[in-house]
């Protein structure tokens, strides 16, 4: 094989790995930090026909001269604002990742984009990786949605009835205007429900001046968080931002100098008449219902982050690069396996990418399938240091995905990998041991006190969170069991187990 075919071989790994990282983007861009040279890899044809040159001297000037054609109008000059060198220089230093949306200008018609970039060192030059997605749909699907959520909102008005029959008060006020139009006397504060304090008496009473006495008189837990939320002009904000609906957690002074917990939520729209901005605000007490109902909107975020932050842990910069790295050295060596690498390569990248956009069960031999590309990355890179077993007596069921393969990523670097030139071996398991399918990751690393562990993680003197995610999804989506048995010197095991009734069959999911 001559140097051409060589270059070529690896410029088309290159481009394989690019497109393979960023399968859901319309192009992606490499824009030398120091030179702000820059090249633009292309993947849709809808992008192609915004007709911006693949490659470049000056990305940030550029960008302002295609500005003019590509980007909405509306947005140019904030484009521009985001996407100038400095800006993306100070975002990067502080954050992993830069993004922000706008509108690009496809056939004349404004159309929702998602820029993403991050910032890392590719051929020992800082360089920005920057991928762009359309977003459009997915905006106009929620921007449809809140739309009939205004209109239910309005609608809400017209049943107040039926609203206030478990509110412990109201108030409707013009916002625009400053104006109370109606509302209960008082907060509810003893256990009676009877107030401490009376409004003042005015014939006009303003929204301002009642928020600003309910501040005074009743509300003392979380009122910093209170009075930022019920500020006139926020309210505004929030409807001028496409917010239709916000709440917050306060208690307020009762009898004794007792505390009593209360959810206050305002309910936003626009006067059709007169185009001024209302609120319908009710505060709630706290019961049982309404806390398990805070209670489950935590636990989603939570999901989501958990789910966010263990796709995007899988897809680390230096695992990147390094990967790329040792792939293109064995192309001279080994054009054959190389190809085989690649392949493992998207495979893992592809359920990291799908991983964050879904959290639903997947079949068991999909998260397989992950785990084997995954550990054959690394035994391309660690060699005969690092033995795979697999032991798989039952595959036909479900799991939460990237929930397995991260436990076979810590087997191999903090028990295998520690041991140095000695190495050792990671076992996967998966039986089927009647009420429940069990899946188990074991190696014979340098292994850990985990007792020891947990009362420093309780602590704050060490941080579990990758792990601490693995087990809530696990466990709120599947209410899957993690147990965690490990000696030092001797190694780990991970034993996960799932209920049948969770683990539905993967050939029959229903």
């Amino acid at each position: 094989m001559d140097e051409k075919q060589i270059e070529q071989l690896q410029n088309s790994s290159l481009n394989a790995i690019l497109l393979a990282l960023f399968e859901n983007y319309e192009s992606i861009y490499m824009v030398d930090v120091e030179t702000s040279a820059y090249r633009c890899y292309h993947e849709s044809e809808a992008f192609r026909k915004l007709e911006i040159a693949e490659r470049g001297d000056d990305f940030f000037e550029s960008l302002c001269i295609n500005a003019e054609r590509t980007i909405f109008s509306a947005d140019r000059k904030y484009v521009c604002a985001m996407l100038s060198k400095e800006a993306m220089l100070k975002a990067l230093s502080d954050e992993k990742q830069y993004s922000f949306v706008y509108r690009v200008l496809l056939n004349g018609f404004p159309t929702y984009y998602k820029l993403q970039a991050v910032m890392d060192t590719i051929d020992n030059r800082p360089t920005f990786l920057i991928g762009v997605r359309n977003i459009d749909a997915a905006v106009r699907f929620d921007q449809a949605n809140n739309d009939k959520l205004a209109s239910l909102y309005q609608k809400e008005k017209n049943h107040m009835e039926a609203i206030l029959a478990t509110a412990a008060s109201y108030l409707e006020a013009n916002l625009t205007r400053d104006e109370v139009l109606e509302f209960s006397s008082h907060l509810p504060s003893a256990a009676d429900g009877t107030a401490i304090a009376q409004p003042p008496k005015k014939e006009h009473l303003t929204y301002s001046e009642l928020e600003q006495w309910r501040q005074e008189a009743c509300v003392v837990g979380n009122a910093k968080k209170y009075a930022q939320v019920s500020d006139r002009q926020h309210l505004i904000e929030c409807f001028q931002q496409g917010v239709r609906r916000t709440s917050v957690s306060f208690s307020v002074r009762g009898v004794g100098g007792s505390e009593r917990a209360c959810r206050k939520t305002f309910y936003l729209y626009q006067n059709n008449a007169s185009g001024d901005i209302h609120t319908f605000c009710v505060v709630y007490d706290m019961t049982e219902q309404q806390r398990k109902e805070m209670e489950m909107e935590k636990l989603e975020e939570e999901l989501r982050r958990s789910r966010i932050h263990n796709s995007t842990s899988q897809m680390q910069p230096h695992f990147l690069y390094n990967a790329l790295g040792s792939i293109q050295e064995i192309i001279l060596e080994d054009p054959e396996y190389a190809a085989k690498l690649l392949g493992d390569f998207t495979l893992h990248l592809r359920s990291c990418v799908r991983a964050m956009e879904n959290d639903d069960p997947i079949p068991f031999v999909r998260e397989l399938e992950n785990i084997r590309a995954y550990a054959n990355i690394e035994k391309m890179r660690l060699g005969n240091k690092l033995k795979i077993r697999y032991d798989i007596q039952a595959e036909a069921f479900s799991i939460v995905p990237l929930s397995i393969q991260p436990l076979v990523e810590n087997a191999i670097r903090h028990g295998v990998y520690e041991r140095g030139m000695a190495g050792g071996t990671v076992t996967v398991r998966s039986r089927d041991k009647g009420e429940a399918f069990v899946v188990e990751v074991e190696d014979d690393g340098v292994g850990f006190d985990y007792p020891a562990l947990e009362k420093e993680i309780a602590a704050g003197k060490r941080d579990s969170t990758g792990l601490k995610n693995i087990m809530l999804r696990l466990d709120k989506v599947m209410h899957a069991r993690v147990q965690i048995d490990s000696r030092v010197g001797e190694g780990t095991k991970v034993t996960v187990t799932i209920p049948k009734g969770e683990a539905r069959d993967a050939n029959n999911p229903g």
